[in-house]
This record gives structure tokens, C-alpha cells and sequence, in this order.
């Protein structure tokens, strides 16, 4: 189980660590900061923060020290000539006429969620942005690409260089909104821990696309779910998926909290069934937690509906399912059963081993030490919370796979992004060596009386004794004189010595 959760706040990324038992805030990073998203890379430690400036925009913050200090990852920015299709102008000849695309010219207007290649791809971080666009790098941070296979997919109009779509656009707005306007958003980057060349995506709105060659190609999973709000809600594109995860033991089971629904699927996506229920309080809502060896086992926070996000009648629980979905528990003790009004955004839901944690926009933060069993609160006076995630508390190194620390090392990119991981060895390196000089010393020491038989250095002794505290030590300590009797074969200190420590037992016992 982690030791540590790492809150994406309104106000910055709060650290709420375990000591002494007992959770407890230890930190406040990017003081004042508006976080979206909040996370630690558990190949090599580095924490990272998604700053959404109202004034100065979107940046990439990153710490390699567990959150102390931090530094600016390289920006994000979309490349000149980048556009999207921002809906349809309304036609004036019918409404059998071709409507015309508004292309509208891509800025990044936030940075939603961020997720981490395998162990095998060492400096590897993906951002998930509006309006729609995956960015990769592979330095660490130190510079990010735009993915265009995705960006130029055939299901958003295709490539849009020349200024006109190939084929019509399935990608849009889904509530996330930039300056007023609602854009198509990536929220949800999973790798496969078994290949790290398959990613999948949940982008609102367009579904859920795969890619099973590091990002050459995608191919859209969207059978079996649906599309509600459309005219076909079995529509291959236009899909609405709040959140998507899959569990780490068994990653071909796969969970979306979808906004028509929960969805399950026991085949790698290859297609879904709605596990819904409606009468138990499983339907709406976004975040959706899976078990890390169970895929049949799963946890949601839900929500009334689309059009009153609240509490279902004023009480707070978690639903949780165990059997893939076809029955659901409602969990409930620890939780407000009356006037509450906690809405739980799709990454403010994490699981680590039995422990659960959940926060709110209404700054309450609950965690479950028993799968959801019962709940206690950490707080509840934190800022809105946009995400919840696990880490650890240990150090750094701990963390780092043997393959990735080998591909760090040759990585210029990753070593001027993470140039205080290596300070923190040469210290450890240094202080290896002193210890073997320290012990080294006493035993010269020793030795040197052993040659010496000369009354000259006894008499340099005697005459420092009484100056320096260190000689009144050796007086009155009796291991040293006996260290020292040994050396002269005279009887008289012999017996001396044997003397002093009758009589100093004496005293003892009469004391």
C-alpha cells in the first residue's frame, strides 16, 4: 500500500502523507497554483503537476525531490499550422447541403491528464490536452511532440494542413471548456504494463481509441458502448467516456464510467458491455477505480444524473462491484447520509492495495483503509480537488527499474531535467567511504603502543591529561587501563587494577 496521496487542488498540490498511522498534510506545492492534474512517475520517483494559469496560461511543473523544490518541464505548445474543426456553419441552401467546417487554429488551452510509459521507455510522459491533442515526450519533459496520427485521425476530418477535411469530424466539445468554449479533450492515457507500445485514450467527446504500435496508428473501441444524446447512440464515433482504467493484474479488463452509463469490457476493448444499474445506484458519475489484481472488481463515486450532478437524495457512498458489474454495493459507513453535496470529478478516485481515496469539489477528502468497507475523513476544508493519486514517500531511487536506470544514465535530455537525482548520489557515494576511514583510524591506533616501549611518549600523555578533557577520560576509564596493564608484564598494576573494580562493585551494591 502507498504511503502518500498527492491532491490536485484548485489552490495547489497538496501532499497528505501516513505517519505514525495517522494521515496528515506534510506539504503544500505550487502554492496558490490552479492544478488540474497531480501525479508521481512510479519509474523514477519524478512528481509532476498540470498548472492551469487563469492569466498565464498552461505549464508543466516537475520535482525530483519528492515535492520540496521544483522546476518548469519544457513547454507544450502546438505547432504553427495545427488546426481543428470547431463545428459546422449553418447551411443556407437546405439542410441537405454540405455545411461548411469552421477551422479554427489550435492553442493549448489546458493540459487535463498526464500518463507514463513502461519501464522500458525511460523518459517517456504523455499529456492529455485541449483541444484534443496527445503530446509525447521522450527526454523527460524537456521537449514534447504533438502525436499527429492521432491528431490527423480520419475521425476529426483528417488532415487539415491544406486547409480542407479529407472526411466529416466525429470530435467535440464534451463540457470542458477554454475561454467559454467547449473543445474536444483528452482525459484518460493507459499503457499496457505487458506492451508499452499499446496505449488507449478516452477523449470527450469522440470514444475510445487504441493503438497497438506507440502511437502509429489508432483504431476506435467504442462497440457496445453508447452515445446517448446522439441520434445514434450506437454511433462508432461521438462517444462520451468520463474516465477509462484497467486493472494492472489482468489488463485485458477494462472499466469507463461513461457519461450514458458504466461500462465494462473482459476483451482489451475490443468491445463493451453496459453494466449499469440504475436501482443500486451505478450509472452516472465519472471516476471509476479498478482492483489491481481483480478486474472483475471495481469502484465508482456516482453521481444523480447529467442534469443534477449531486448526491443521489443528499447521501454520499461508493458503489463497488465484484463480479464484473452485474450486481453493485452501496458503501456507505463514514460517509454523509444527509445534505451532502460532494461531486467527485473523474480523476479524484485512486486505489492502491485495499486503501481507497476519493476528494471533492466541495474540498472533502475520504479514504477507505478496507476496500471501501468504511470511510474516514482526512479533511474537510481543502480547496476544490481536481485529482487524487497515490504515491510513495520513499526515496527516488527505490522506485527506478534497473533497465530505466541504465537508459537514464545515457539520456542528456532526462539528465539536465533530473540533475538533482544525481546530487543526491555523489553525497551517498562519499559518506560510504568515510565510515571505512573512521573505522579504520582506532585500529592504527591500537597498534601503536604495541611498538612503542619508550617512557617519552607516557610522559607526553601525562602532561596533556590534565589539559584536554579526552586525557581525564582515559584516566578514569577502567577499559583502558586494563588495555594498557597488559602491555608491562609487572604484577603491581596487576593487582591494582583488580583492586579498584572490588571496591567500586561494593559501592554499587550498597547503593
Amino acid at each position: 500500500m502507498s504511503d502518500r496521496l498527492i491532491l490536485g487542488t484548485r489552490k495547489g498540490a497538496i501532499f497528505v502523507d501516513k505517519v505514525g498511522g495517522r494521515w496528515q498534510i506534510t506539504n503544500v506545492a505550487q502554492p496558490g497554483n490552479n492544478i488540474s492534474y497531480a501525479a508521481r512517475d512510479p519509474r523514477d520517483g519524478t512528481i509532476w503537476a498540470a498548472l492551469d494559469h487563469g492569466h498565464w496560461g498552461c505549464k508543466l511543473g516537475r520535482s525530483t525531490d519528492g515535492g520540496k523544490t521544483w522546476n518548469d518541464a519544457g513547454q507544450i505548445k502546438y505547432p504553427e499550422g495545427a488546426k481543428y474543426i470547431d463545428g459546422y456553419e449553418t447551411a443556407t441552401q437546405g439542410d441537405d447541403a454540405p455545411k461548411k467546417p469552421k477551422l479554427k487554429d489550435a492553442t493549448l488551452g489546458k493540459i487535463w491528464c498526464l500518463g507514463f510509459g513502461g519501464a522500458d521507455q525511460p523518459g517517456r510522459v504523455y499529456a492529455g490536452t485541449l483541444p484534443g491533442g496527445l503530446f509525447v515526450s521522450n527526454d523527460g519533459g524537456d521537449s514534447w511532440e504533438l502525436n499527429m496520427p492521432l491528431w490527423n485521425h480520419e475521425s476529426r476530418g483528417g488532415d487539415l494542413s491544406n486547409g480542407e477535411p479529407s472526411g466529416a469530424c466525429h470530435w467535440f466539445g464534451g463540457g470542458a471548456t477554454v475561454d467559454g468554449d467547449s473543445t474536444p479533450g483528452i482525459h484518460s492515457i493507459v499503457v499496457d504494463p505487458r506492451n508499452s507500445k499499446r496505449i488507449l485514450i478516452g477523449v470527450s467527446c469522440a470514444g475510445v481509441l487504441e493503438s497497438n504500435d506507440d502511437g502509429k496508428t489508432w483504431v476506435g473501441r467504442n462497440a457496445g458502448s453508447k452515445a446517448c444524446f446522439l441520434p445514434n447512440p450506437d454511433a462508432e464515433w461521438g462517444h462520451d467516456p468520463h474516465s477509462v482504467s484497467l486493472c494492472a493484474g489482468q489488463p485485458d479488463h477494462v472499466w469507463q464510467q461513461n457519461h450514458c452509463g458504466v461500462f465494462y469490457s473482459d476483451n482489451g476493448a475490443q468491445s463493451w458491455r453496459e453494466v449499469s444499474r440504475q436501482d443500486q445506484g451505478a450509472h452516472f458519475g465519472f471516476p471509476v477505480a479498478v482492483d489491481e489484481k481483480d478486474g472483475r472488481t471495481a469502484w465508482l463515486v456516482p453521481g444523480k444524473s447529467d442534469a443534477s450532478r449531486m448526491t443521489i437524495e443528499g447521501a454520499l457512498f461508493v458503489a463497488r462491484t465484484q463480479d464484473g458489474g452485474q450486481t453493485w454495493e452501496q458503501l456507505r459507513e463514514g460517509l454523509p447520509q444527509e445534505r451532502a453535496h460532494d461531486v467527485v470529478y473523474r480523476h479524484a478516485l485512486d486505489i492502491s492495495g485495499d486503501t481507497l481515496a476519493f476528494g471533492s469539489t466541495t474540498g472533502n477528502v475520504y479514504i477507505s483503509e478496507n476496500r471501501g468497507e468504511s470511510w474516514h475523513a482526512i479533511g474537510h476544508n481543502f480547496p476544490p480537488v481536481h485529482s487524487v493519486r497515490f504515491a510513495s514517500q520513499a526515496v527516488v531511487e527505490a522506485s527506478k527499474p534497473n533497465a530505466a536506470k541504465k537508459a537514464m544514465s545515457q539520456s542528456p535530455g532526462r539528465k539536465a531535467g533530473g540533475a538533482p537525482t544525481p546530487k543526491t548520489r555523489k553525497p551517498a557515494a562519499k559518506k560510504a567511504p568515510a565510515k571505512k576511514a573512521a573505522a579504520a583510524k582506532p585500529a592504527k591506533k591500537k597498534a601503536a603502543p604495541k611498538k612503542a616501549t619508550k617512557k617519552k611518549p607516557a610522559k607526553k600523555v601525562a602532561k596533556k591529561a590534565p589539559k584536554k578533557k579526552p586525557a581525564k577520560k582515559k584516566a578514569t576509564n577502567p577499559g583502558r587501563k586494563a588495555g594498557g596493564a597488559k602491555k608491562p608484564v609487572k604484577k603491581k598494576p596487576v593487582k591494582k587494577a583488580a583492586k579498584k573494580p572490588a571496591r567500586k562493585t561494593k559501592g554499587k551494591k550498597k547503593r
